[in-house]
């Protein structure tokens, strides 16, 4: 039996791993840095009314709900120090209430976000419609759990 030849072959090996392997974390850094610009958005869209753009609670709907909506850079502090990345998603989906008589002062976002207003037409054109907005909706939800951990006091 002839004896293999490393030294050439092994070289080349460990330089174009270590090309994907830096190629990999270079698309999860982009992929984070667009789940944030994402999850900034949807944040925007639909939580800043009430929570303020800065999301310490004083958007420009506060002055007319009967309870001030939370400060959402302080939800690490509340568990502390560690954000609730599940507990925040379901809070947001519906899954937790934030009452616990089951009543939420926050509107719930996950059937929404489901629904997305599709005429049933469309849902018969498109069979997959619903695994589809149930992307969809995971997608934005976790994309604004992970914007709102961004931006947690320290």
């Amino acid at each position: 039996m002839k004896p293999i030849k490393k030294s050439k072959i092994t070289l080349s090996a460990a330089v174009i791993a270590g090309c994907v392997l830096l190629s990999f974390s270079s698309v999860n850094a982009l992929d984070k840095k667009a789940q944030l610009v994402l999850g900034k958005m949807e944040y925007m869209n639909n939580c800043a009314s009430c929570h303020g753009k800065d999301a310490k609670g004083g958007g420009p709907v506060a002055a007319v709900l009967s309870i001030k909506p939370s400060d959402l850079t302080m939800i690490s502090k509340q568990f502390s120090g560690k954000f609730p990345e599940d507990h925040i998603y379901k809070v947001i989906d519906g899954r937790d209430m934030i009452n616990p008589q089951g009543e939420t002062d926050m509107p719930v976002w996950g059937d929404r976000d489901i629904s997305m207003a599709q005429k049933e037409a469309d849902r018969i054109a498109f069979p997959f419609y619903e695994q589809d907005a149930q992307a969809l909706a995971f997608g934005r939800i976790t994309s604004l759990v992970g914007y709102l951990e961004s931006i947690q006091v320290k």
